[in-house]
């Protein structure tokens, strides 16, 4: 695999396919300012120091994907209840008040 578009010089690095693609090899040479890692753990923990000692930021994958993650938990709810996404909210929404109304009944001793 041709690794030298890693080592180019760019604003942002974006590496969004592999784990393990940037190491203590190829680390010296990146000349990016900051590295968003895409891909599940592209960089490596020796790697990473070095980038860190040459000032280059670095956006953790577990950061960059979060909206991923995000969305594939809600997809996964959806298929599990066999609804769409505006029924989970309108059903969210109406426990949300429900138990609202629970706690200020509750609360005042009043219905």
């Amino acid at each position: 695999m041709d690794l030298e578009a890693l080592e180019v010089e760019c604003d942002i690095l974006i590496p969004a396919a592999l784990e393990n693609q940037i190491t203590v090899q190829n680390a010296p040479r990146i000349q990016a300012k900051i590295l968003a890692e895409a891909a599940n753990g592209p960089t490596t923990a020796a790697a990473e120091d070095i980038l860190l000692k040459k000032d280059i930021m670095l956006i953790p994958d577990i950061y960059l994907n979060a909206g991923g993650v995000a969305v594939s938990y809600f997809e996964w709810l959806k298929n599990l209840s066999h609804v769409r996404f505006g029924r989970i909210g309108k059903r969210f929404e109406q426990t949300t008040n429900e138990n609202l109304l629970r706690t200020v009944e509750k609360t005042t001793g009043k219905s």
